[in-house]
């Protein structure tokens, strides 16, 4: 047991070092700090599953099933995040310690004991992504966009939390007797989070602030941030509101509406990371099929989408970001990556052909759990409007999988940065072996979801 003390020790000395190099700006050595202890935190995280180590400690945080797997997925998440950063940010110092606040809300989400902490921990993952993208200067829109709907997100969160305490009593993530003021508090929480998962009709300003921030930051607020926001809201809908139908009705509402929207709305984009983030809008419908469904099929499966969906977008906007710094950031400045890196490129279709459902790919193993726990749960209507929207999908990613295919002469050979190159490499492998092998994470979400249903 001597490991989990140590494990909160070198998380709290992780940000400590953060801000002591930050006043230093040793650029340098705070990536190789960052990984260094990130790799601990990984190895720690899986040295506690491994051997059971689940309990509550210091009242608030919860190591289970649940809990640690999603740990230990942010974590590697946010070492692909760091690697990416020292690659193109001009202020990677900054990031390198917004980044190691943001991982304690991360960890503070996936093992909340209480709406009080899903609440403090969702805000330490989301102010400081407000701030870092201030720091690009180019970036003012987006991040005052980013920082009213993380405000917006912050009033209704509170706001359903004080109706919950008053039909209830209590602000624990446990199943509650039904009430009206209750049925008010889930449609609030649903709102909420809505903010923070892109769903319809809450993202209007998703496009806005992907494409206007950095790529390497809408990597992040698209894989991470986004994951951190799924684990809240299957958290609540699950531990506390299981036993209203009528609030996961309205999550298969919204299931079909943000998965027409993001779809529709992407076969009209020319901006690669508008059209990218659409396309997550999209998975966000697919992913709330999992969840209206309220079985641990569905949530399992719901959870290994989630997990597909953090890989691939990081390892998309890593090769956007690269791009990028070139200045190439619509479909047609794709023209030609094909010869010009055929490495970014292969990953590039192939990731997309993931996010289709394409077999042998995580998202096609993600889909294909989601619809059969919908089919099997008689929601077949919502696994076939997810059928549909997955073909409306081909249509918007054909667009830029031929361009990369065509041929240009005016680009040589390139060659990403070193760490970029990584990123997009750990994510190609994530994508295809867990496609080709996907027992292993399916076993972690089928446990992961049965602790929840307990």
């Amino acid at each position: 047991m001597i490991i989990v003390p140590i494990f909160f020790a070198v998380l709290a000395a992780f940000v400590a070092g953060n801000i002591a190099l930050l006043a230093f700006y040793r650029k340098r050595a705070q990536f190789a700090l960052n990984n260094a202890l990130i790799m601990f935190f990984v190895a720690a995280l899986s040295y506690i599953y491994a051997r059971g180590y689940f309990s509550v400690y210091f009242g608030f945080i919860s190591l289970n099933p649940f809990s640690v797997l999603f740990m230990l997925i942010f974590s590697i998440g946010l070492l692909l995040a760091n690697m990416l950063y020292y690659s193109f940010a001009d202020d990677y110092c900054e990031l390198a310690m917004l980044g190691s606040i943001s991982l304690i809300g991360m960890y503070t989400v996936a093992g909340s004991t209480s709406m009080v902490t899903v609440f403090l921990g969702l805000e330490l993952v989301s102010m400081p992504m407000v701030f870092s993208v201030l720091l690009a200067k180019r970036s003012l829109e987006a991040a005052a966009k980013l920082f009213i709907m993380a405000s917006v997100s912050i009033a209704l969160f509170s706001f359903a939390m004080a109706l919950a305490y008053g039909g209830s009593g209590s602000l624990a993530l446990s199943t509650n007797s039904y009430s009206s003021l209750l049925l008010f508090a889930v449609v609030l929480f649903i709102a909420a989070l809505g903010f923070e998962t892109s769903v319809f009709p809450f993202n209007v300003l998703i496009p806005d602030v992907y494409e206007g921030a950095p790529a390497y930051l809408t990597g992040t607020m698209g894989g991470i941030n986004k994951t951190a926001g799924f684990i809240a809201l299957v958290q609540i809908l699950i531990l506390v509101f299981i036993t209203y139908r009528s609030a996961f009705i309205a999550v298969a509402v919204l299931a079909v509406l943000t998965m027409f929207y993001g779809n529709i709305a992407a076969l009209m984009q020319k901006n690669m990371k508008r059209l990218l983030a659409y396309s997550s809008i999209s998975q966000a419908g697919y992913i709330l099929i999992g969840i209206a469904t309220y079985t641990a099929g569905g949530i399992s499966g719901a959870l290994f989408q989630v997990f597909a969906h953090m890989f691939i977008f990081i390892g998309m906007l890593a090769i956007i970001a690269w791009l990028e710094s070139s200045n190439r950031t619509d479909i047609k400045d794709l023209v030609g990556l094909g010869s010009e890196n055929r490495f970014a490129a292969f990953a590039l279709s192939l990731f997309m052909l993931s996010l289709i459902g394409l077999p042998f790919t995580t998202g096609f193993i993600g889909k294909l759990l989601i619809f059969l726990s919908a089919a099997g749960s008689g929601l077949l209507w919502l696994a076939v409007l997810g059928i549909i929207n997955s073909i409306i999908s081909v249509y918007y990613y054909a667009r830029p999988m031929i361009a990369i295919y065509s041929h240009s002469s005016h680009h040589k050979k390139a060659s990403m940065p070193v760490y970029a190159a990584m990123v997009v490499a750990i994510c190609l492998v994530i994508t295809l072996v867990f496609g080709i092998y996907p027992q292993p994470v399916i076993n972690l979400v089928t446990g992961a979801a049965a602790h929840l249903f307990m």
